[in-house]
C-alpha cells in the first residue's frame, strides 16, 4: 500500500514536473514528509496516488477472487470445463493461487486502503470521483471475498437443496 502511494506521489511529481521538498517532522506518524508548493498541487497529487494505489491494490484482489471462483465452478460444473478449454484458459486454472486465505488479506487491504480514501474525500483532500470509485470497489470486493467464501462452504460443507 506504502509502496504504491510513494510511486504514485513521486510518478505524478515527475511526469508533471511539481515541485516538492522533503521534511524530517517528528510530530506526526511518519517522521519523513512529502510537501508540495500549494493545496491544489498536494490535493491532485494525493487524488492521483490515491488512484494508483487502489488500482494496485484491486488487481491482484480481482485476479484471484475469479481465479478462485472459476476453479471452483469447474469443480462442480463440467460446462464450466467446457467454456474454459474453449477459451483456452485451462492451464490458468489451477490449484495454485486460489485460496480463500489469500482472497481475504487481498480484500482487507484493499478495504483498509478504500476506507483510507473516503476518509480523505470526506475531509477534502482527495477528488469526490476517486473517493467514490474507492467506495465501490471496495464493495465489490467485499461482495466477491462473500462470494467466494460461500463456494468455499459449499466445499465443506454441501447444500442439501442443490441435489434434488
Amino acid at each position: 500500500m506504502i509502496l504504491a502511494k510513494l510511486l504514485g506521489m513521486v510518478a505524478v511529481g515527475l511526469i508533471y514536473d511539481l515541485k516538492f521538498f522533503v521534511d524530517n517532522n517528528i510530530n506526526g506518524i511518519f517522521s519523513v514528509q512529502i510537501y508540495f508548493t500549494d493545496f491544489n498541487t498536494t490535493l491532485f497529487v494525493n487524488s492521483i496516488s490515491n488512484l494508483v494505489m487502489l488500482i494496485a491494490l484491486a488487481i491482484p484482489t480481482f485476479y484471484f477472487i475469479i481465479k478462485t471462483s472459476i476453479y471452483q465452478s469447474s469443480l462442480q460444473n463440467p460446462k464450466t470445463i467446457v467454456k474454459i478449454t474453449k477459451l483456452n484458459i485451462l492451464n490458468w486454472i489451477t490449484k495454485k493461487d486460489t485460496s480463500f486465505l489469500l482472497i481475504f488479506l487481498w480484500s482487507s487491504f484493499l478495504t483498509l486502503a478504500s476506507g483510507i480514501i473516503v476518509l480523505q474525500t470526506i475531509q477534502g483532500n482527495c477528488y469526490t470521483s476517486i473517493g467514490i470509485i474507492s467506495g465501490v470497489v471496495s464493495l465489490l470486493s467485499i461482495w466477491g471475498t462473500i462470494k467466494t467464501f460461500e463456494l468455499e462452504t459449499d466445499n465443506i460443507y454441501p447444500r442439501n437443496n442443490r441435489y434434488y
